[in-house]
């Protein structure tokens, strides 16, 4: 009976000390973090840096030039082949907020000329929060449906022996779609009044 209760405390003392320094060299906090993560879905979180490169198919231009506003073709509304760098970081699992550089070139404003847009955006994302409230199939590290709104300046410069620029303010909304084919990479789309065009398409990566 002697033996058995040493035994029993041998085994108390062994299995306290083992759980305290499995926490103090990091092992059972590791494991509770890591199983954490993984019932998360690798969805947005704060901190989160998404890069999108694309091409523009369809381009707009700014909306006030100078102190007016521009309407109709005068939007520059068209085709001009051009690509846009995006960058966003997660402020929070719903919202990122980042910068935008594009360039696009031809014919337009009476001349040839070359485009580039820069400018600040902020990003809702829809379906992680969607993903949150509601048991969907396709998890948010997969799939990010959202909403970018940016305000930014488009300067055209003329080229092939065409002189002169001209600038303006472009602010517009559009809606966006990832996925994701690996945790980092995957392709991305977007459509709407966005920077210097109404529809582009590209690689989207995640860091």
């Amino acid at each position: 009976m002697k033996k058995l209760a040493n035994l029993s405390l041998l085994l108390a003392v062994l299995l306290y000390t083992t759980n305290t320094f499995g926490e103090e060299l990091g092992f059972v906090k590791h494991a509770a973090t890591k199983a954490k993560g993984k019932s998360s879905g690798g969805g947005i979180e704060k901190g989160l840096i998404q890069m999108d490169l694309s091409l523009n198919l369809g381009s707009n231009g700014p909306v006030f030039v100078g102190n007016r506003f521009i309407r109709g073709a005068s939007a520059g509304v068209g085709f001009r082949p051009g690509f846009t760098f995006n960058v966003d970081g997660a402020v929070h699992k719903y919202v990122s907020v980042g910068g935008y550089f594009g360039i696009d070139g031809g014919v337009g404003f009476g001349a040839g000329t070359l485009g580039i847009g820069f400018g600040g955006r902020g990003v809702f994302h829809i379906y992680q929060l969607i993903a949150d409230k509601a048991n969907t199939k396709v998890d948010a590290g997969k799939l990010d449906f959202y909403m970018p709104l940016h305000l930014g300046g488009i300067v055209y410069v003329g080229t092939g022996g065409s002189t002169g620029s001209i600038g303006g303010i472009s602010v517009g909304a559009g809606l966006g779609v990832r996925y994701y084919f690996t945790d980092r990479f995957g392709v991305m789309g977007e459509l709407g009044w966005n920077e210097m065009t109404v529809f582009k398409a590209g690689l989207a990566v995640k860091l």
